[in-house]
């Protein structure tokens, strides 16, 4: 296990036991859900991370294609806000505040899996979540 420090948080985590989980799954929560937001969520993968965040998935051995939830919070603006998070295998050291903040206003915690939805992969006894909450626009065409 290896051993990493976000603002007040400290987590140990194992990135080749989290490759080893992302590697049994096909695709991420967005398509699982298929509904027009999540749909609108998963077309923009590739820009709703802040350079930062998408390093650290990386670091902790996460798929960024493969969120382990995401979830429509409201309009802000021109804005849809969302939030949803990342599986890995890890165990907190130290709690901290939850939360890390770039100049963006993009928010990230590590958190306790356990009182989230039962990951799609086995990420072993101790499984962490990486929580996230951006802001993106409405790119999708929706039928009406």
């Amino acid at each position: 296990m290896e051993q990493l420090q976000i603002g007040d948080q400290i987590v140990r985590y194992d990135p080749e036991r989290t490759k080893a989980a992302y590697s049994t799954m096909s695709r991420g929560w967005a398509e699982v859900c298929g509904c027009a937001t999540c749909l609108n969520f998963a077309a923009q993968r590739s820009t709703a991370f802040p350079d930062n965040f998408r390093h650290l998935l990386i670091q902790l051995g996460i798929d960024s294609e493969k969120e382990g939830e995401a979830y429509e919070c409201g309009p802000e603006g021109a804005l849809t806000v969302y939030g949803g998070w990342f599986y890995f295998a890890g165990e907190i050291v130290q709690i901290g505040e939850h939360l890390a903040m770039d100049a963006s206003g993009f928010q990230y915690w590590f958190a306790e899996a356990r009182n989230l939805p039962k990951p799609q992969a086995d990420f072993g006894k101790n499984v962490l979540a990486v929580e996230f909450v951006t802001k993106l626009p409405w790119v999708i065409e929706t039928q009406s």
